[in-house]
């Protein structure tokens, strides 16, 4: 069994194999080959959370779990464990603090690469965080753009952020002063923050939204969490979710548009059925596009998997004996 700290696996984590295991992920449940229960979320006692998510990969020979839990006041843990289905051997445990942004932005790679216009020059990114950096890299992977813009509520982390992005990429970046100066006009947004719900605080408005764009929302996975506005969905011709249940029971943004009869089901897609080709991302050039993530298993045992291989070939980590006696009867 293999041991996995954080900075191991950020160094075995490259986003391209990212996007690549989880767009042959969703190809695999779109043939019906996962087994992804709805994940449990449990109150911990302490205003805090234990949340646990396994999906089983029949054709692919891998199961798996992420557990993580805590409060935004004592921070997140997280834990990936990975499996051999035939075998039944543990591969390994990975801390899957960044492994979790970066499957999250390679995620958005693979909705990107099916729903936005292959003329992408100008991107707007709302948020100056870790998730804003990986789902802005996993565009990258996808895309060819000229320039991007950036947002967020501190002016000394969005000025960061532009200029470390723009050398990471190699592209011109700016900050803007406001939101609304970021996405004007551009082809694609990303939102990825941690706003609180707030009505002053929703990051993204459907109002912003201007014909061929496509918006990438991945912040809000819990019901008191809120980024986008419901115009946002009402807006949008066509809405891709990576789980459209999950979705729909936790995430607030889901939860306020569907309060107020803004969310179109009839426009509803899951992510598997657009990588399989059973159906189109882009209606036309002009449409407008939304991908709302919440994150599922598939996602985090496919990344899991592209770690392992990438760390035995690095020589990273440490291997320890399986700790797991089988039982016989």
């Amino acid at each position: 069994m293999l041991l996995l700290n954080a900075a191991e696996v950020e160094q075995a984590a490259p986003m391209a194999a990212l996007i690549d295991a989880i767009e042959a992920g969703y190809r695999e449940e779109a043939d019906g080959q996962v087994v992804l229960p709805p994940r449990l979320n449990m109150p911990n006692g302490r205003d805090g959370f234990f949340r646990i998510m396994p999906a089983v990969l029949n054709r692919s020979g891998l199961m798996g779990y992420k557990v993580f839990h805590g409060s935004m006041r004592e921070g997140i843990r997280y834990l990936i464990a990975l499996y051999d289905q035939h075998s039944g051997i543990l591969l390994a445990l990975m801390d899957a603090h960044y492994l979790t942004a970066a499957r999250t932005g390679a995620t958005t790679g693979v909705a990107t690469k099916f729903m936005a216009r292959n003329d992408i020059e100008t991107i707007g990114v709302i948020g100056s965080g870790l998730e804003a950096r990986t789902n802005l890299l996993g565009v990258a992977a996808v895309r060819k753009f000229r320039r991007i813009r950036v947002y967020s509520t501190n002016p000394q982390r969005r000025e960061r952020f532009a200029l470390n992005m723009a050398h990471e990429l190699g592209i011109e970046a700016t900050a803007t002063d406001t939101p609304q100066a970021c996405v004007k006009d551009v082809d694609l947004a990303i939102v990825a923050t941690n706003s609180t719900g707030r009505a002053e605080q929703i990051a993204y408005r459907g109002a912003w939204m201007q014909p061929g764009v496509h918006v990438n929302a991945i912040g809000s996975t819990m019901p008191r969490l809120r980024e986008i506005d419901p115009d946002t969905f009402a807006n949008a011709n066509l809405i891709v979710g990576d789980s459209l249940g999950q979705m729909e029971e936790e995430s607030g943004d889901v939860i306020a548009a569907v309060a107020e009869n803004k969310y179109p089901r009839e426009r509803l897609l899951e992510l598997k059925e657009i990588v399989a080709g059973r159906a189109k991302g882009r209606p036309n050039h002009t449409s407008v596009t939304l991908f709302k993530s919440v994150g599922t298993a598939i996602q985090d045992v496919l990344a899991g998997h592209v770690v392992y291989k990438e760390a035995l070939e690095r020589g990273l980590g440490r291997q320890v004996d399986d700790i797991l006696d089988p039982k016989f009867f």
